[in-house]
């Protein structure tokens, strides 16, 4: 990392690249980076954020891979983009996602946090548990965290041992990758079947070398056969069992070991996330003491139960998409209003078709009688795919009790909420991948705000 070398990430406005075109930039590589989004002029911002950082934004064009060392391409992008062509035809070495982190995390101590929900803000959690008690971590997040710091917030360039990684099981990469500490939030359906990822788990916690920290609450998490783990719960028994549980609109608190813990974010998922972050500290030397005055000054993520607006009508922005998610999310939004008025998107054709009834059912649990869904069209990143479904799928599929529509694009959406938002609503802005979410939270707050109001 430290010879100077050229390295051009395809695809590199996504979450997972930005963090490591970042990384790779701070340890005095020569970065470059293209992505069909800003191409197509779209998060401007964002482009401006990583050329800051010393990156150089090319179009997706083919151009960029000329004279690399190496090109770093993310799970999503296909063979016959021209950055990949052109340097398949140069015979320049094409590395994955996970081969770079594993160079860029060399030598380092990593504490990998998996799972397949919780696991940005677990290891946001952690990793400012470690900041704040002297530990100077590197980190790579899957989420942009809310602290005034350098780059676009999804990653941290520390002096030290200790590297802390959000590891991402949707392309399998986890059951190769080698940690000092390994972190399992939980296994629920999500982006392969239950069987696959029962796998991936059970090597991923293998290859751990200390301890592996684990949910006692997870039945699937329990299985694992490892030598030595940590548990977190907040219903079973565990080592780290938080009881005295109070949940507010805006923060939690817990107790944990004789310990006060009130951390800056709502629902239970969250403290289950808190248990995890603190269980893990506590195999570093940090005690439960230490742990809870750090996370009481946790900034907390973009888009992670994310509160917009509060006023007349609270506007929330949650990355939440698959089933597990979206239970936690509307259960968090319900602590600040009666009625919610959740927008949701697709994340993607297969991952609608695959987890259809779950979805459906996730939906059907959570809302009542009195709340709307509306339903906007999935998400198309481009690329071959399958396209025989749709939102008009999984709104039959859920039925009653609440109020289903399907909306033909954001700006219906805005319309909708125009004519049927009441004082006191809770408007829940729910999917993954789309950059753009943020933004409709954001146009929601501002007709929310705008002169003369709503009400």
């Amino acid at each position: 990392m430290k010879q100077k070398k050229r390295i051009h990430f395809v695809g590199v406005g996504g979450m997972g690249l930005s963090a490591l075109a970042q990384l790779a930039s701070w340890e005095g590589c020569r970065v470059s980076g293209s992505d069909r989004d800003f191409d197509a002029g779209r998060f401007p911002s964002l482009k401006k954020i990583l050329q800051r950082e010393g990156i150089t934004v090319v179009p997706q064009d083919g151009s960029g891979s000329k004279g690399a060392d190496t090109v770093v391409i993310s799970p999503a992008v296909e063979d016959h983009i021209p950055d990949v062509a052109a340097a398949r035809k140069a015979g320049i070495g094409i590395a994955s996602r996970w081969d770079f982190l594993k160079r860029l995390s060399r030598g380092k101590k990593v504490l990998a946090v998996s799972g397949t929900n919780g696991k940005s803000t677990t290891t946001a959690l952690l990793g400012w548990i470690l900041q704040q008690n002297g530990f100077d971590p590197s980190l790579v997040l899957g989420a942009v965290l809310k602290e005034k710091g350098k780059g676009r917030g999804n990653a941290r360039r520390g002096d030290s041992e200790w590297f802390c990684l959000e590891a991402d099981e949707s392309d399998g990469g986890i059951a190769g990758l080698h940690s000092y500490l390994a972190v399992i939030t939980n296994i629920t359906p999500d982006h392969f079947p239950l069987s696959r990822l029962d796998a991936l788990f059970a090597s991923f916690a293998e290859n751990c070398e200390k301890v592996l920290i684990s949910n006692a609450d997870c039945p699937r998490s329990r299985k694992l056969s490892v030598s030595r783990r940590i548990t977190f719960a907040t219903e079973s028994d565990a080592d780290f069992r938080a009881e005295g549980i109070e949940l507010r609109p805006a923060r939690s608190l817990f107790r944990v070991s004789g310990e006060n813990f009130e951390i800056p974010l709502a629902g239970l998922h969250n403290v289950r996330n808190a248990l995890a972050s603190a269980a893990a500290a506590s195999a570093l030397g940090i005690s439960p003491r230490s742990s809870a005055a750090a996370l009481r000054s946790f900034p907390g993520l973009e888009r992670r139960s994310e509160v917009i607006f509060s006023g007349d009508v609270t506007v929330i922005d949650d990355y939440a998409h698959n089933p597990a998610k979206v239970e936690a999310a509307l259960g968090a939004a319900r602590l600040w209003g009666e009625r919610v008025v959740a927008v949701y998107q697709p994340h993607g054709f297969a991952p609608l078709r695959n987890l259809l009834s779950e979805l459906a059912g996730a939906f059907h649990r959570s809302l009542r009688s009195g709340d709307q869904l509306l339903l906007l069209p999935v998400y198309y990143a481009g690329g071959t795919v399958e396209k025989s479904i749709g939102p008009g799928d999984l709104k039959k599929e859920i039925g009653k009790p609440s109020a289903v529509f399907t909306m033909a694009g954001k700006d219906a959406v805005l319309t909708h909420l125009k004519n049927d938002l009441r004082r006191g609503d809770v408007v829940l802005v729910m999917g993954g991948r789309d950059p753009g979410l943020g933004g409709l939270s954001r146009r929601i707050a501002q007709l929310i705000k705008a002169p003369g109001g709503l009400f």
